[in-house]
């Protein structure tokens, strides 16, 4: 009888265990030239929480963070996805808040968050940055170190390399997602990952706003618009685009004039 065969876990046909090896070490050299990526920027990037992990996008640990706490707090014109998945449970009144999710760049403007992120500190209670529109922004500051209440900060890799149908993200955190028991359940996110071993390489994180930043202006100053900081957006304070209101402003995307060849 073959006892030392016979596993209390349920183990998959054909699990290949040099491959799954493989693929753990792959990923773990990814998660590291991920966080290289993230550090290379000359916008600074400090105050991370220590511990890292590979998620499938910043959606992903959205997701997560849901378990996690029951009020979110958001302000006016923040990214509409927690509002549609959780309804009742996210609030602009970030006293009732157990949690506050803070987009930097925010997505209501593509501006620097960081007045924002003073006054989320102030109430006390977790965190969690998104920066799901670092590596198309410039002249912005990620530091974290003066906010205490920052347990987590997510990037995403999905708008510099038009990736959202595979998407990849680097959670740091200091709470308990589920993603940092992944690894030891066996469930790394290899998949969410692989497609992007190599774009790394070809792309850095200040690559986008540099080659299109003076296409921006040029665009925004023909439908009077004012530049963003995050070089897909043209912001408006008049009626002129009152269609795409975020918050107390008119955020337009660009992103397909700058990607016609003769606008």
């Amino acid at each position: 009888m073959k006892r030392d065969l016979l596993t209390g876990s349920a183990k998959a046909f054909n699990y290949d265990m040099a491959i799954v090896n493989n693929n753990r070490r792959e990923l773990a050299e990814f998660e590291h030239k991920f966080h290289l990526w993230v550090h290379s920027s000359v916008q600074e990037v400090k105050g991370l929480p220590r511990k890292k992990y590979i998620v499938s996008g910043v959606t992903d640990a959205f997701n997560q963070l849901y378990a996690l706490h029951n009020k979110i707090g958001v302000f006016e014109g923040e990214y509409g996805y927690h509002k549609k998945v959780l309804g009742d449970r996210v609030t602009t009144d970030l006293r009732e808040a157990d949690c506050i999710i803070l987009s930097h760049p925010f997505s209501g403007d593509g501006n620097c968050s960081l007045d924002k992120l003073r006054e989320a500190n102030s109430y006390g209670v977790p965190i969690f940055i998104d920066c799901a529109l670092f590596g198309i922004c410039k002249d912005i500051k990620f530091d974290f170190k003066p906010y205490k209440n920052v347990t987590s900060v997510c990037f995403s890799l999905s708008k510099v390399f038009g990736t959202g149908l595979r998407r990849v993200g680097l959670l740091y955190t200091k709470e308990r997602f589920a993603c940092t028991q992944y690894a030891d359940w066996q469930y790394p996110l290899v998949a969410s990952a692989e497609y992007h071993y190599d774009l790394l390489s070809t792309v850095g994180p200040d690559d986008m706003p540099n080659k299109y930043a003076l296409k921006q202006k040029s665009i925004c100053r023909k439908y009077e618009l004012i530049p963003s900081s995050t070089v897909i957006f043209g912001l408006d304070r008049t009626d002129n685009y009152a269609k795409y209101k975020r918050g107390d402003v008119n955020r337009v995307c660009i992103t397909n004039l700058l990607e016609l060849d003769n606008e």
